[in-house]
């Protein structure tokens, strides 16, 4: 049987999270440290994806910094790169020679030069930082899954008025059978039941000590996705009671989850971008720095396995979101790269530089409108509540 969250003792990080609250200001300290420590590993491996792609075509690296500004740290190695620790730690690059010089008539054939190195070279460069961030990850959700994949009990925590469920459902139920079929967990009951308006169910329960069969009908109701797109879908009103199941997974069978869950992240962070692109979603779904600090403090809160499900998800993001096409991006290089493979030669300086700009202003527009977003959740114009900025996310309720 699958332990739930009433056999789970708190982790080292929740224990550290609820001290740190004990304190004037400590809360905000601990969210702002760990979201400095959660960026600053994202980014390490993103600007390690670079310098490992960089040295494998035998390009010179000069520089590696993870932060900007006045260097807390740094030190040289056997190969000539510096390697530096900003004291701003926000973002990082990696500094490679010939990299920023714009001519479009520079092809070097200095040793290690950037320029002297084929399109596919340098494409594979750009390449590496979004396909190590996406390896992450993998890795990141492997690490959760062999500690035990946490999926909510499906345990009924609540029963809403005037629904299907009332007089039939009692919270503290764990519904264990649909028509028959295992109930796994709280996901996999609320798709039987969205799956099936106005279709008789036999629910299995476990009430206590007694095993009770009951029989609801779900009402038809217009349910809105997080893409805004509406769907008719059953409901019996009921919510879930937080408790939670640990699944355990061998080494295989976690790095086949981890895999899949990449996969299905991906594809939500890409069908999340379209839905922006085509005006599906509005702007305001999205967050900044200052959301993101938010929720992996509220993370942190939860423990060690839900800041990994938490890094793994930015890391995704971070992958897909390099690879727009923007010139300032990995993509927009990646761009740029593929119009100098079609023209034979790279675009004038004139008009890289322009490119550069453009990417930027829209680069710098998206970091203030997400940030303004994250205002607002917070209510610092009005427009929100810290209560709402600081909730997580809830399982829907069927």
């Amino acid at each position: 049987m699958l332990p739930a969250a009433s056999a789970l003792t708190p982790d080292v990080l929740a224990c550290l999270a609820l001290w740190a609250e004990q304190f004037p200001g400590g809360a905000l300290l601990f969210t702002v440290g760990m979201f400095i420590l959660l960026l600053s590993v994202l980014v390490f491996v993103h600007e390690l994806g670079h310098y490992l792609a960089a040295r494998s075509v035998r390009i010179k690296v000069l520089a590696f910094s993870i932060g900007f500004g006045r260097a807390l740290l740094r030190w040289r190695d056997r190969h000539g790169t510096e390697w530096k620790v900003g004291w701003l730690p926000l973002g990082g690059y990696v500094q490679m020679l010939g990299q920023e010089d714009l001519q479009p008539s520079v092809a070097s054939a200095q040793p290690g030069h950037y320029m002297s190195k084929t399109v596919a070279q340098r494409a594979w460069v750009v390449l590496a930082g979004p396909l190590a961030n996406l390896l992450l990850g993998v890795v990141v959700l492997w690490g959760a899954f062999l500690l035990g994949e946490q999926k909510l009990r499906a345990e009924v925590g609540a029963v809403l008025p005037d629904m299907p469920a009332a007089g039939l459902l009692q919270p503290g139920d764990v519904i264990e059978q649909l028509n028959g079929v295992p109930v796994a967990d709280w996901d996999a009951l609320l798709e039987g039941i969205s799956a099936n308006p106005r279709l008789p169910l036999a629910l299995t329960l476990q009430r206590g000590t007694d095993v009770v069969m009951v029989t609801v009908t779900p009402q038809v109701q217009t349910h809105t996705d997080i893409f805004g797109d509406t769907h008719q879908v059953g409901r019996i009103g009921i919510a879930p009671s937080g408790a939670v199941l640990v699944v355990p997974r061998g080494p295989v069978a976690a790095l086949a989850r981890a895999v899949e869950r990449t996969y299905e992240l991906t594809t939500l962070t890409l069908k999340s971008v379209w839905k922006l692109l085509i005006g599906a979603m509005g702007a305001e779904n999205l967050t900044g720095p200052l959301g993101i600090a938010n929720i992996t403090g509220q993370a942190a809160h939860g423990g060690f396995y839900a800041l990994l499900i938490l890094a793994a998800l930015i890391s995704i993001n971070l992958c897909v979101v390099n690879l727009f096409p923007l010139p300032i991006l990995d993509g927009g290089h990646l761009v740029l790269l593929t119009l100098e493979r079609l023209r034979g030669r790279p675009l004038g300086m004139v008009a890289q530089e322009w490119a550069f700009r453009v990417g930027l202003v829209c680069l710098v527009g998206l970091a203030l409108l997400s940030t303004f977003n994250d205002v607002k959740r917070f209510g610092w114009l009005g427009g929100g509540s810290p209560a709402a900025a600081a909730q997580g996310s809830s399982a829907s309720t069927p």
